[in-house]
């Protein structure tokens, strides 16, 4: 789909883009994809009921001597299981309502990027540099594909429009981002770039978009692997980018958020006031961005022009990539140890939790349940509000 600005549009046919752009690909009460789908849009018809309540805790891991950050990955969610792993190593799945521990992995690694489902396969990337596939429901290893190096970056599964077949894409620190047939684990494909990744692969208009420390953005045939254009962005990328309307959006750590073209590579906007590197991703939503910064605010920008809406400061940098729920409210955490929740509209504060240690998951959003890791090694779920 051609680039539209959003500002030339009618009412109605406004509200056709926003179907399609921003299709929920989630089931009911599933958190299947990271980012919320294929193209790491980070987005959700789930509507929030505040104040969110505390539902359970989780220890994924102890800390131990001398080691500082106990990082865990981004938690997906499908089936009323929880799936998420941590730096010792292990990966979980766990029970949606209760915390209750289904199932338990153990690899060489730390796993620092979250998984996705393929089928009845739950997939993920590890530092040992394997990607596993386990049965989803008993945890029994499937098949394992291994590259040349870390894998830090999240797993983003494909599904073929017209086959229906299901590829596992995900980038590795051999500077590689690889197709995988998800039943088999068998490489279908693979493009090298320049140095490591470290995000996701976004998909969308038939091409998957990655960046990584080469300051590039990549854009590849989903289908086939071959490189359509390279996308000069002046500073190395450490998280996935988005991609809605024929735009990719990408922050970086060149201190900006930016949007280009995806047809032809040509930058729309970009955006940055201050010194401070981005780290998390973008999430769109009909006419803005929102995304949060290392200068400790969370940033709202018009996705035509680029011009800032709104912004939120934080009481430390945030990392965590933030999730729009049904079109009204921004939900993100902090290296200040809280959660938030904003009103997209003028960026009001909503709602915080303090859960006293740096939040740098993205959340997942799943049915009633909202599930952050937070740098204690510990997985946080929450609870929608009651029903009035």
């Amino acid at each position: 789909m051609k680039f539209v600005p959003l500002r030339l549009l009618s009412v109605s046919a406004a509200l056709v883009l926003v179907s399609v752009s921003f299709g929920f690909a989630q089931a009911p009460g599933d958190w299947a994809h990271s980012r919320g789908n294929e193209a790491m849009t980070g987005v959700t018809p789930t509507e929030l009921r505040f104040p969110l309540e505390l539902a359970w805790e989780f220890k994924l891991q102890e800390k131990p001597k001398g080691q500082g950050e106990m990082l865990v990955s981004s938690a997906v969610v499908r089936g009323g299981k929880v799936y998420a792993g941590c730096k010792d190593g292990k990966f979980y799945a766990l029970d949606l309502a209760t915390g209750a521990k289904k199932w338990e992995v153990t690899a060489k690694g730390a796993f620092d990027g979250a998984a996705s489902f393929a089928g009845e396969l739950v997939v993920a990337g590890c530092q040992d540099g394997f990607v596993y596939a386990w049965n989803a429901e008993t945890g029994a290893e499937v098949w394992k594909f291994e590259t040349e190096a870390e894998i830090h970056a999240a797993s983003n599964t494909w599904t073929d429009p017209k086959t229906g077949e299901q590829k596992i894409l995900i980038g590795s620190y051999d500077y590689n981002v690889y197709c995988l047939d998800a039943k088999t684990g068998k490489k279908a494909w693979s493009a090298e770039t320049g140095y490591y990744i470290n995000g996701g692969s976004a998909v969308g208009d038939g091409m998957v978009v990655f960046g990584g420390c080469d300051s590039v953005l990549h854009v590849h045939d989903v289908q086939t692997g071959v490189e359509k254009r390279q996308i000069e962005v002046g500073s190395y990328i450490g998280n996935n980018v988005a991609i809605s309307d024929g735009v990719v959006y990408v922050s970086h750590y060149g201190n900006r958020v930016g949007a280009y073209s995806l047809s032809d590579g040509a930058k729309v906007w970009e955006y940055g006031e201050r010194e401070f590197e981005f780290y998390a991703a973008p999430a769109i939503w009909e006419k803005a961005v929102y995304v949060g910064g290392r200068d400790k605010r969370f940033h709202a920008i018009d996705r035509v022009t680029g011009a800032k809406l709104w912004e939120y400061r934080c009481r430390d940098r945030i990392d965590s990539s933030a999730v729009v729920c049904a079109g009204k409210v921004a939900l993100f955490g902090s290296d200040d140890g809280y959660v938030y929740a904003l009103d997209l509209k003028d960026g009001k504060e909503l709602w915080q939790y303090e859960i006293g240690a740096p939040v740098k998951t993205s959340p997942a959003v799943a049915g009633d349940y909202v599930i952050f890791g937070a740098d204690d090694g510990v997985l946080y779920a929450f609870k929608n509000a009651a029903m009035k």
